[in-house]
């Protein structure tokens, strides 16, 4: 049981620190919002004296915020608007879900879903939801040379099947747009053993070629999300001070659907000035992954990541639109990712139902599992 008392003592002995952090965050946003200023009207010229890794570049001229236009007096407008962004037009979303392999249990088996939905937005129901489920056996961890028990190598391998539902779909339907709930630029891969790294890597090149090759606009859309890319650029540009400050606490002031410009990702997460950064293993996709920053809810702006031959295409505005339109049916959130999501997920009671048939399963074909004597007992 948590100690709440010892945790409310030591929140007040974290007071202080937690107020300077505080203070901290609040200058440097203030700081940062003024010379914001300077970008109000992009002007393409200033990616002259941004150099490699500099977090971002411009992309998209005009004005820094796109202000929406509408303000609807009831839902019914919103639902008429949203009808006349979606209708008849394939959008679709892929999710997963995981059960990681349990040391409790001595053979390490991990299970892996994902569901792929389309939806045409049409009178006559056109709309399609599929589920894939496998099972990661000990002899492909091993394969992969990574520890049994872990999290990352089957993280990766949902990924991967992530991205192969969606070029599924981009292979199905014509110039589809498809969503995926989490980012399209993976920071966090640099860290990870080699062989899972590279299961990362080769899905997102698919994945890449397939968007490109189709017209199909694959979007990445992260409601929660702390990246300092414009925050980096602003401070080459501008001479400002380098600080942790993330890109969404420059845009949290921005009303319900406004956007702002697309930006090239210029990411610098180098471990170490010979290190590469993560887009320098997407290849020849390494200088064309864009993003904007969206109001779709109450909390910080989300991030909105897809291909540059989006922008390039003139189709940034319809995505936006068609995310705006999303967020309008499910509430602050596109409904089509929650759809996704809900297909995908599997639930905790069903974590306990997996481990009855694998007990089953061992007992009728003699296969021997031990169980540890600790779980055994939090069961009971």
């Amino acid at each position: 049981m948590l100690d709440l008392k010892n945790i409310s003592l030591q929140f007040d002995e974290k007071l202080s620190t937690m107020k300077s952090y505080d203070f901290e965050l609040s200058e440097l946003t203030r700081e940062y919002r003024n010379e914001l200023d300077k970008l109000k009207i992009i002007n393409m010229e200033l990616n002259k004296n941004l150099s490699s890794y500099s977090g971002a570049k411009l992309l998209e001229p005009g004005k820094l915020i796109r202000p929406f236009p509408f303000n609807w007096k009831n839902r019914k407008d919103a639902m008429e608007w949203m009808d006349s962004v979606l209708s008849g037009v394939p959008v679709g979303a892929v999710d997963g879900s995981q059960i990681y392999s349990d040391k409790n249990y001595e053979i390490p088996l991990a299970v892996i879903q994902i569901s792929r939905i389309f939806n045409r937005h049409t009178e006559n129901m056109d709309y399609k939801q599929e589920t894939d489920a496998i099972i990661i056996t000990p002899d492909e961890f091993e394969e992969a040379s990574v520890y049994s028990f872990g999290k990352e190598y089957v993280d990766a391998r949902r990924f991967s099947m992530e991205c192969d539902g969606i070029v599924r779909l981009m292979n199905e339907y014509k110039s589809i747009f498809v969503l995926l709930d989490g980012a399209l630029i993976f920071s966090h891969i640099n860290v990870l053993n080699k062989n899972t790294r590279e299961i990362y890597i080769n899905a997102i090149m698919r994945l890449f070629e397939t968007s490109e090759k189709t017209r199909s606009p694959v979007i990445g859309f992260i409601d929660t999300t702390m990246p300092r890319d414009i925050t980096l650029m602003m401070h080459f540009l501008f001479g400002l001070r380098k600080s942790k400050l993330s890109d969404t606490h420059l845009f949290s002031d921005m009303l319900w659907g406004e956007r702002t410009a697309a930006f090239l990702c210029d990411r610098d997460d180098r471990r170490g000035d010979e290190a590469k950064s993560v887009l320098d293993n997407y290849g020849r996709f390494s200088k064309d992954l864009a993003f904007f920053y969206m109001r779709t809810g109450n909390g910080l702006p989300a991030r909105v990541e897809f291909p540059a031959w989006v922008q390039k295409e003139g189709m940034v505005d319809k995505i936006a639109d068609m995310i705006r339109a999303q967020c309008i049916i499910r509430g602050n959130y596109p409904d089509i990712v929650m759809r996704a999501h809900d297909a995908a997920v599997i639930r905790t009671n069903e974590h306990e139902l997996f481990y009855g048939m694998l007990e089953n399963f061992c007992n009728v074909h003699g296969i021997k599992i031990h169980r540890s004597a600790k779980d055994f007992h939090k069961r009971l």
